[in-house]
């Protein structure tokens, strides 16, 4: 039984200030080594339990699935299937601010808040490494928005490590273009001659607090396999405004520059929201979920 009936949480996007694919495992996925960083653009996640014994997400985006097929929604059956608890029915209201299709880990992050919230909701005490391993059967960024922060993340995005970023803010855009996560990998594997990334000098630059000499470092392997004119129009754009350096965040489409100041960070957004309807100023953020309410 359900210590609170309801809770109310912010889940938190994020941004890859660095990511590079170094392998394939025996399972097929991409292994990788990526500095993700958790951002101010958040969903709202309403959970409530519902007493019906049927689960129900309500979203008024229309593009927003609300079936079984939601990782929200695989969420509460893994929380259930994992601790042997009878949750009676969750209703989750999302008001739905994280882009789609964007490499911000929209889907990622309410599937992060929903085994948080659950966890608190009903009292199963699990620890961050339980949440992990049931995050991580889910989808590869979801231990990252369970923890949160600024972290090193190797293997599929399981391993993490956390890192020390330099005071800064950010300015996404999302270009008028969406890329699957599969086919951007898919096209990755058909590519040659790839640059290679140093994420040992990029680490090193970042836990420094050298933040032009981190931007210097950025690098993003799906960039190569995205081709897209919008994302190169949106980094060019994005450095115009006074970026120290520009990057695509996991498959995108979304882009991001990195400013040293907040100030400047505002400034840039008033020039490039005349050509972007999606643009925003994100601020670091140390945790990938928080509770908000509980009732």
């Amino acid at each position: 039984m359900a210590r609170y009936n309801s809770c109310t949480a912010f889940a938190f996007g994020k941004l890859n200030l660095m990511l590079d694919i170094v392998g394939i495992n025996a399972d097929g996925y991409h292994e990788l080594e990526t500095v993700m960083q958790s951002v101010s653009l958040f969903d709202t996640l309403d959970i409530q339990v519902n007493g019906s014994g049927e689960n129900k997400i309500v979203c008024d985006k229309s593009w927003f699935p609300t079936d079984s097929s939601n990782l929200i929604w695989k969420a509460i059956e893994a929380f259930e299937s994992y601790t042997g608890l009878i949750t009676g029915g969750i209703t989750v209201n999302v008001d739905k601010r994280l882009p789609s299709m964007a490499g911000m880990a929209g889907g990622s992050a309410d599937c992060a808040a929903t085994l948080y919230a659950l966890d608190t909701m009903f009292e199963t005490d699990l620890k961050k490494k339980q949440l992990f391993e049931i995050g991580a059967a889910l989808g590869a960024d979801v231990p990252f928005c369970i923890n949160g922060g600024t972290q090193l993340c190797r293997g599929v995005g399981e391993i993490m490590t956390e890192l020390a970023l330099p005071r800064c803010a950010f300015v996404v855009v999302k270009p008028d273009v969406s890329i699957s996560t599969p086919a951007a990998f898919k096209k990755y594997d058909r590519l040659t001659n790839v640059p290679e990334c140093d994420t040992k000098a990029f680490v090193s630059r970042l836990n420094k607090g050298d933040i032009k000499g981190m931007c210097g470092k950025m690098f993003n392997a799906l960039e190569f396999a995205a081709q897209e004119e919008q994302i190169r129009k949106a980094k060019d754009d994005l450095i115009g405004a006074g970026a120290l350096g520009s990057l695509m965040t996991g498959s995108g489409s979304a882009v991001f520059g990195v400013f040293d100041h907040p100030q400047k960070a505002k400034a840039a957004l008033e020039i490039i929201k005349k050509d972007y309807t999606q643009a925003w100023v994100c601020d670091p953020v140390t945790s990938g979920v928080q509770i908000i309410r509980l009732g």
